[in-house]
């Protein structure tokens, strides 16, 4: 049988995402693990039938390993990550093949589709507003038109401007999330669905602060930007000083539930705009610590389920006909993971088995 060429970019993706190595990559296929090299290289060809067996222990449908074009750009800035320093090299690195393996995904089930909504992201330069993330945050708030005071729900908003927004189990709590922007022009928000809520909403206001800012290299450090803006964002100085000019910790679980931060996120945003001294912030600091809140703070805040991923995964099942395998394979995902992380249910019992019949790629053509 004729070799076929497949996408390079595809397979050290496919591979990455579930952590296997080049050498188990070539057991698989039944080659040696240098033409493996060679093929992510774009130097080599593989056929059909080793292809197949790759795609078996990727778990990933087999025509994806043919999807032209690249699934992550070289030095792309395109890419951003909120987590602790402390995360292994090698788990990033999966976790970001799994964020362009998502990107992909999402891409596949958004084509053809038309997200409307009533506000637009934008991309503003930080010299304009005098290198300033705060002011950045006031304008960005300003052209969402968002009334002054806590955002209630900032999954909905970001998903109101065309935001894609899909949380995952990561199996490390030491990343919270990334974003990157898809080829439709929608960004796509990649959160670990065992951080806490308070936690996830920080996240998306940082990463809503890294895409807005820095789609060119700006001067100074991107996180700490990111951060700043995060905080004006989510709690804007006008109105958090004056709840928290005489804060005290009995105050904190009041605060958390109406600002919708956590109680540490309280007292950093406090110390951050002077709204009190260092030595009150120190002291809070400790009692926060004193109290085992470091590990697990008490009042949890209500989740803030994303929709818009399911939306578009209901309008192809109810109005396009497709059944839930033929729309995993469409996206390029096996059925149990679409069912897991798109559909946001255990998959059924039967779901292993595949309709004979091809469908096409999802289309509203």
């Amino acid at each position: 049988m004729t070799d076929v060429a497949i996408n390079p970019d595809a397979l050290k993706v496919a591979r990455e995402s579930r952590g296997n190595t080049q050498e188990d990559v070539a057991i698989a296929a039944g080659v040696t693990q240098g033409l493996i090299s060679k093929v992510e290289k774009g130097a080599g060809p593989l056929g059909p039938a080793e292809v197949a067996r790759i795609a078996d222990l990727l778990d990933y449908p087999a025509p994806m390993f043919y999807e032209p074009g690249r699934l992550r750009e070289v030095g792309s800035p395109c890419l951003y990550h909120r987590k602790r320093k402390t995360l292994p090299a090698k788990v990033l690195n999966k976790l970001d093949a799994r964020m362009y393996m998502r990107n992909l995904n999402v891409r596949k089930l958004f084509d053809g589709l038309d997200i409307e909504g009533a506000r637009m992201f934008h991309t503003l330069d930080l010299d304009e507003y005098g290198g300033s993330p705060v002011e950045v945050a006031r304008a960005l708030r300003a052209a969402w038109r968002l009334p002054d005071g806590p955002i209630q729900d900032l999954t909905r908003l970001i998903e109101s401007a065309g935001g894609i927004v899909v949380k995952e189990d990561f199996g490390s709590r030491k990343l919270f999330g990334m974003s990157c922007w898809t080829t439709h022009g929608h960004p796509l928000f990649y959160l670990n669905s065992k951080i806490p809520t308070d936690e996830l909403r920080w996240t998306m206001a940082h990463e809503l602060g890294h895409l807005t800012m820095h789609g060119t290299p700006a001067a100074g450090d991107p996180e700490e930007q990111a951060d700043a803006f995060a905080g004006e964002f989510l709690a804007s100085q006008s109105l958090f000083r004056h709840d928290v000019r005489k804060l005290t910790f009995d105050k904190l679980p009041v605060l958390k539930s109406y600002w919708r931060l956590s109680m540490k996120g309280i007292i950093t945003r406090a110390d951050a705009i002077e709204a009190i001294d260092r030595k009150s912030a120190v002291r809070l600091y400790k009692q926060h610590s004193a109290h085992g809140y470091n590990a697990a703070e008490p009042y949890p805040l209500s989740p803030e389920p994303p929709t818009l991923v399911k939306a578009a995964v209901d309008l192809h099942l109810r109005e396009y006909d497709y059944s839930p395998q033929q729309l995993a394979a469409a996206v390029y995902l096996n059925v149990d993971e679409f069912y897991r992380d798109f559909l946001g249910e255990p998959p059924p019992s039967h779901a292993n088995v595949i309709s004979l019949f091809d469908r096409p790629a999802p289309s509203t053509a």
